[in-house]
């Protein structure tokens, strides 16, 4: 019933792309050679090696991300799973996805990085997803902070709630990084918890 209504809706109003308004797909085609990420020579305590599809600076990945994450517009994550998860050096991996504090998840109405991971599992299925880590500190917007304060709005931002055996090697998932403080703090709980080694995979990156 949900796709009937899934397929009047579309036929009533079909999707138009959000760069040139052209009909057919939220995002045409031409609009789909993302730009290479940033060379980023950043270090980081905890998050062995952070990999990124695009760059966020550039206008075209910009209103993607703003369209996705803040009008609700999920149609985008198939798009952008697709691209993430051609990064992947093999098709059998751990994903655990950044969370959402409970309050700012029910006010967006979703988790951006869980529907990124979802979209990403659905392509393939021996991607396992484990949303075992937990945001229990309600924290500011990261985008407004400098880079000190971030650390110190994220400090025991996160716990880990999952399997005690926890894998040795994980992928965290998040739509974009700028200075890679939320990923940094995500990965110093996980490794607490036991695992070895973690990557990062995201859709886009900031900074030069």
């Amino acid at each position: 019933m949900a796709s009937f209504f899934q397929w009047l809706f579309q036929g009533l109003f079909p999707p138009q792309c959000i760069i040139s308004g052209e009909p057919g797909s939220f995002l045409a085609k031409k609009h789909r050679k993302f730009p290479k990420p940033p060379l980023n020579k950043a270090k980081f305590k905890h998050v062995d090696k952070i990999i990124a599809v695009t760059a966020y600076d550039d206008p075209v990945i910009k209103k993607i991300i703003h369209d996705f994450k803040f009008q609700g517009l999920k149609d985008l994550a198939p798009i952008m799973a697709q691209a993430m998860i051609k990064k992947l050096a093999t098709s059998n991996q751990q994903l655990v996805t950044i969370p959402l504090h409970w309050t700012r998840k029910i006010w967006r109405g979703f988790n951006q990085a869980e529907i990124l991971a979802q979209e990403m599992q659905k392509i393939n299925k021996n991607l396992v997803i484990d949303t075992g880590l937990k945001r229990i500190k309600k924290t500011s917007q990261q985008a407004r902070l400098d880079k000190n304060a971030r650390e110190k709005n994220l400090k025991n931002a996160f716990v880990w709630r999952g399997k005690k055996e926890i894998p040795e090697k994980i992928i965290l998932i998040d739509d974009v990084v700028a200075t890679g403080s939320t990923l940094d703090e995500a990965a110093g709980v996980l490794k607490k918890a036991g695992c070895k080694e973690i990557w990062a995979l995201v859709f886009a990156r900031g900074g030069k």
